[in-house]
């Protein structure tokens, strides 16, 4: 199917240019008809697969969930694999993963998952996929790039844990350490000002050193609620999930009085889920008035 989408302002350091890697393209555009929100223009190749939407929620019918799923193993070695949301006016949808990435050995030459997203006037996103689980010799480079209009909302996780699924092999059962992760992500005003960048590298090395910066945590989300001041979660309901069990989690104003950012540290993948379905509800419940029910993995 032959797509035209609009260019957002991009950045090269943000879509690197990988030689020889396979390419795949999950593209979406969604807009409002009547109550709902429904898919317009679309465009999916390998391996990534798309199912029909679902309607889980009765009393929010305009949100439109979507699960984006890969027919593959996960990720490998240079391969470059790009998403695009584009959200018509007052439509909401909830975008997420059958279940976490698999980061296979890359030996030299980093996967790439670049994300670009437009959201118009009153618009609600949430784009909560599972976590990277970076294998041993593991190398990605991650980029979202989102506008923002007038009224509209953007929820944004970012995760990812380690694994070695050998370890146990190893008579001292130490982990080989993958290789390195990028993280990118940018939020532009209506007219293509910056009003958010944040960006990280790590090194599965630095995590292997008693030094490390997340210690014994095995999960790292990060997450980004940007959008309409009147349709986000309060700081106060935000600090009060914060004190769940088995994490920890702290909240940040963005710049530019954009939003909120959080970042969390859990103990293993079901307390570091159950803080993100936490973060989701409660962010649909201040853009809609309306708790969401449970999205089923």
């Amino acid at each position: 199917m032959t797509s035209h989408w609009p260019q957002l302002h991009t950045n090269s350091t943000l879509h690197p240019a990988v030689s020889g890697g396979m390419a795949g393209r999950f593209e979406l555009s969604l807009h409002r008809h009547g109550a709902q929100t429904r898919i317009g223009r679309q465009f999916i190749s390998y391996p990534f697969h798309l199912t029909r939407p679902f309607a889980f929620d009765i009393a929010i019918p305009s949100l439109t969930t979507v699960y984006q799923q890969s027919s593959s193993g996960g990720l490998y070695r240079a391969e470059q694999l790009t998403s695009r949301f584009e959200l018509g006016e007052h439509s909401a949808a909830h975008v997420t993963t059958q279940a976490a990435t698999v980061v296979h050995h890359c030996h030299g030459e980093p996967a790439s998952l670049a994300t670009g997203i437009r959201l118009q006037e009153g618009a609600f996103l949430a784009l909560t996929p599972d976590p990277l689980v970076l294998f041993p010799g593991a190398s990605c480079t991650t980029s979202i790039e989102a506008g923002l209009a007038p009224g509209s909302v953007l929820l944004l996780a970012d995760a990812f844990s380690c694994h070695d699924p050998f370890a146990s092999l190893d008579p001292a059962g130490q982990q080989r350490p993958f290789d390195r992760l990028d993280s990118n992500v940018l939020l532009r005003d209506p007219s293509g000002g910056l009003l958010v960048r944040d960006s990280f590298a790590i090194t599965g090395a630095a995590l292997t050193t008693s030094a490390s910066p997340i210690g014994h945590w095995r999960v790292v989300s990060n997450y980004m609620l940007a959008g309409d001041p009147a349709r986000l979660p309060c700081r106060e309901g935000l600090n009060a999930i914060c004190s769940m069990e088995r994490l920890v989690a702290g909240v940040t104003e963005l710049p530019n009085r954009t939003g909120w950012g959080i970042r969390s540290l859990a103990a293993d993948a079901i307390a570091a889920r159950a803080f993100g379905e936490r973060l989701f509800a409660l962010s649909v419940e201040a853009a809609f008035g309306v708790l969401p029910m449970p999205r089923r993995k």
